[in-house]
């Protein structure tokens, strides 16, 4: 098998992996926003921003939401494209929640 061919049994392998990642960066991404919001920083994800203005401290939930709903996606249909597209966000949502927590004063 070359390096450029997965086959299927090793994406469903991988797909709780990858799920798992989506649910654990999101509960992170709530978190971190929490402590960077508590040191005076401003949610700048429009989205986000009026969820906290609206629901309080429940922001959460429609968040983590989205990110079970993603990690769903992984697990039943787990495909190459699925993989790419969710593992680059994952990456993108480490960095936020790096930020997030630098901001906060905790790295």
């Amino acid at each position: 098998m070359s390096a450029h061919s997965i086959s299927q049994p090793s994406l469903t392998l991988w797909a709780p992996i990858v799920a798992f990642a989506v649910i654990a960066v999101g509960i992170l991404d709530a978190v971190s926003t929490n402590a960077g919001l508590l040191a005076g920083a401003v949610e700048i994800n429009p989205l986000m921003a009026y969820a906290q203005e609206t629901l309080g401290p429940w922001w959460v939930l429609p968040k983590i939401g989205l990110q079970l709903f993603v990690a769903a996606i992984v697990l039943m249909r787990p495909a190459r494209m699925v993989f790419a597209c969710v593992s680059l966000a994952v990456l993108v949502n480490a960095v936020v929640v790096m930020n997030n927590f630098a901001l906060a004063g905790a790295l």
